[in-house]
């Protein structure tokens, strides 16, 4: 009785900070035009600086340092099997500073230069000419949209909604460049089988075998997609317990998903291939 009262006053201590936690930063974003768009979750754990003491050093309009935001960067791009340099000096961040580094880290990871965009705005005749290309490279995968449709303002200091912002619209295209396509061509149930995953090459084809054992028939399994990690792959499964008012029985069950890729799209063998979430099960 003791142990669980103990449980019971941990769960309620933690949802206590989530809630207030969330509270804070609600508080703050109140009434700001970014409030929609802040993801709090990503806030937290790429720019964990802002996040100490429950959110204390968050300030919607608030400065951020190079060294703060090449951190974030630099975690971001790990995340994703880039390493890129951690190291920035306390200099404040102004929009052009944003765009050469963001341009910068992005190039070197193989994202090219856009030379032949036209940019809308009317006030980046200051911006040097590098700075200037890794602008229309960050304006054409929409991670920088402007002050307005005609202003940039590239010498006005970077707000910390502004720098969260831009690299949450990184992760989304650091996640088109590893995202595997991937076809699958069918899954059979069984109550025979064994949990293993199979990798064979059939010409230009990698054919993926993954059979998962479940307690009940009740089951759905599904991949949601598959990324590349450095030199690994991770597969990202969707699990679905069946109804809690299912009536079903109890008898152990095999489902074998079959994925097909071209081999195109992946690095010479052989192939590393992480499960996320197969072991994600919860009995009813």
């Amino acid at each position: 009785m003791k142990r669980f009262l103990s449980f019971l006053m941990v769960l309620v201590l933690l949802f206590s900070f989530t809630t207030n936690t969330y509270a804070t930063i609600a508080e703050k974003l109140q009434n700001h035009w970014a409030d929609s768009l802040i993801s709090r979750s990503f806030m937290a754990y790429y720019f964990p600086y802002l996040a100490r003491d429950n959110f204390a050093q968050f300030d919607p309009k608030g400065t951020i340092t190079e060294q703060n935001y090449v951190l974030s960067i630099a975690s971001l791009f790990k995340d994703y099997g880039y390493e890129t340099s951690s190291m920035g000096s306390n200099n404040i961040l102004t929009r052009e500073d944003m765009a050469y580094l963001l341009g910068t880290k992005l190039t070197e990871i193989g994202i090219n230069r856009d030379k032949d965009i036209e940019l809308p705005f009317r006030d980046i005749n200051t911006m040097s000419s590098d700075s200037l290309e890794f602008l229309k490279l960050l304006y054409n995968r929409m991670i920088v949209v402007g002050d307005s449709e005609s202003s940039f303002s590239p010498k006005r200091e970077l707000s910390q909604v502004e720098a969260i912002i831009t690299l949450q619209r990184v992760k989304e295209v650091l996640e088109d460049m590893n995202t595997i396509a991937f076809n699958t061509l069918g899954i059979v149930q069984s109550h025979n089988n064994q949990e293993e995953l199979i990798i064979k090459e059939e010409g230009p084809k990698v054919l993926l075998t993954i059979t998962k054992e479940f307690p009940t028939p009740g089951y759905t399994m599904t991949v949601d997609k598959i990324m590349k990690e450095g030199k690994n792959y991770r597969i990202y499964f969707n699990i679905t317990p069946p109804k809690a008012d299912s009536i079903l029985p109890q008898v152990i069950t095999y489902k074998t998903l079959t994925l097909e890729i071209d081999k195109s799209s992946l690095s010479n063998a052989p192939y590393n291939f992480i499960l996320d979430g197969y072991n994600s099960v919860v009995s009813r």
